[in-house]
């Protein structure tokens, strides 16, 4: 049977999965380990300023998807529920 592919944000996977890892955290592992990718936009408020927002990198679209954000220009990481302890072990574990 295919791993569930039910999207779902950092923040619940890591508590359902008992990490022990803030999404701040998690977040920043998955930068250096290249799963996540930095990208800035405008800022709508103050153009000459500029917002940064994750996105998930060809790696990191094994794990997950970028989602469209209704409320911003930007997408959003989401996480396939299936394949999120293989995310952990991969990425998020102390070696």
């Amino acid at each position: 049977m295919p791993p569930d592919q039910t999207l779902e944000p950092i923040t619940n996977l890591l508590k359902k999965h008992n990490v022990g890892l803030s999404a701040v955290s998690a977040n920043k592992k998955l930068l250096v380990a290249g799963v996540l990718e930095e990208k800035t936009r405008a800022s709508s408020a103050d153009p000459t300023k500029t917002k940064k927002f994750k996105v998930l990198t060809e790696l990191g679209r094994e794990f997950g998807e970028n989602v469209v954000n209704d409320l911003s220009p930007e997408t959003t990481p989401k996480y396939f529920a299936g394949t999120f302890d293989e995310l952990v072990e991969r990425f998020l574990k102390d070696s």
